[in-house]
């Protein structure tokens, strides 16, 4: 169809000078720093946003003193625009697989549950198929790489959310495999050589634990007072895996954490871990992409290796 039986404003939309100029814009705040990231002039931005300003018939960004804030149409718009660019993106790089291309570039994201054994085989298992491909992670809680799906900054992700973690309805999700949580210490811990651990040794431990994490921590809470017990009342608050698995490592604090999550440390026999009925929690695995997208040969292929490893492990 001729792009001239269109509307107007959809001519524009689907114009990615344009879009890139009103992402631009979006991003920096800043009609200014737009131009200088977009190599153009500060009044061919200003032009493009008030052409599309014009065509939509809402305003954008309200303009002030201290930059550009974008409006609630704005902020709807750049959700889109994204996924516009994205997918423009992506039929490039299809079509450049499709002329027998071996080069190539994806961007995915892997959950905190992912990154100890699950997602290095996985990207080891790719390059060996596909050594040309350059493959681009990103990792972080559910949430916040749903976020960036749902924005087109990525193709796919892989991970287990918490519990109470809602996927919106955009996205689509297939399971992939169920881990369940357990309470992890090093192998030299006092406990780890006893038989039997109560509830009442485990509450007066260290834990380590994320207070951002406010189901996570409720449910550890209430198990503790349903059996007659004051949660545990020292605790080391951190936020990243890493370290939490350093000073379990190196002190005699605990935690409950996914076992996908200390695999590698079990299995190599650093760390103990309790399987204790007070915590149940299951938490599922997902594989997760934009709803109806269509993945590029390469993410394609990813996505093939993940489901393998995954398959062999479970």
């Amino acid at each position: 169809m001729n792009d001239e039986r269109l509307p107007s404003a959809s001519r524009l939309l689907m114009d990615p000078q344009k879009l890139q100029q009103f992402l631009a814009v979006f991003e920096h705040r800043n009609f200014a720093r737009a131009a200088e990231a977009c190599g153009v002039t500060q009044q061919a931005v200003s032009k493009s946003i008030a052409r599309i300003e014009d065509s939509i018939g809402v305003k954008l960004f309200e303009r002030g003193a201290f930059g550009a804030e974008p409006t609630a149409y704005g902020r709807a718009l750049a959700k889109r625009a994204n996924i516009i660019m994205t997918e423009t993106r992506l039929a490039a790089a299809e079509l450049n697989a499709l002329k027998g291309a071996t080069d190539g570039f994806v961007k995915v994201g892997f959950g905190w549950s992912f990154l100890p054994r699950i997602a290095p085989q996985v990207v080891n298992r790719f390059r060996r198929r596909r050594p040309g491909v350059t493959v681009s992670v990103v990792t972080g809680p559910s949430v916040s790489l749903f976020n960036k799906l749902l924005a087109g900054e990525i193709e796919f992700v892989a991970s287990a959310p918490a519990a109470g973690v809602k996927i919106d309805d955009a996205l689509d999700s297939a399971p992939l495999f169920t881990d369940w949580d357990v309470v992890v210490m090093r192998a030299g811990h006092p406990l780890a050589k006893k038989s039997v651990v109560t509830l009442e040794e485990l509450s007066v431990q260290t834990w380590i634990i994320s207070l951002a994490l406010h189901e996570h921590w409720r449910m550890i809470s209430e198990a503790f007072v349903s059996n007659g017990l004051s949660p545990p009342s020292q605790i080391v608050d951190l936020d990243s895996l890493i370290l939490a698995k350093a000073l379990l490592e190196q002190s005699n604090c605990i935690a409950l954490l996914a076992r996908e999550q200390v695999a590698p440390e079990l299995e190599r026999g650093d760390f103990k871990a309790l399987e204790r009925p007070e915590f149940p929690h299951m938490r599922e695995a997902y594989f997760t992409a934009r709803r109806g997208a269509v993945l590029q040969p390469a993410a394609k292929a990813l996505k093939s290796d993940l489901i393998h490893v995954c398959n062999a492990l479970y």
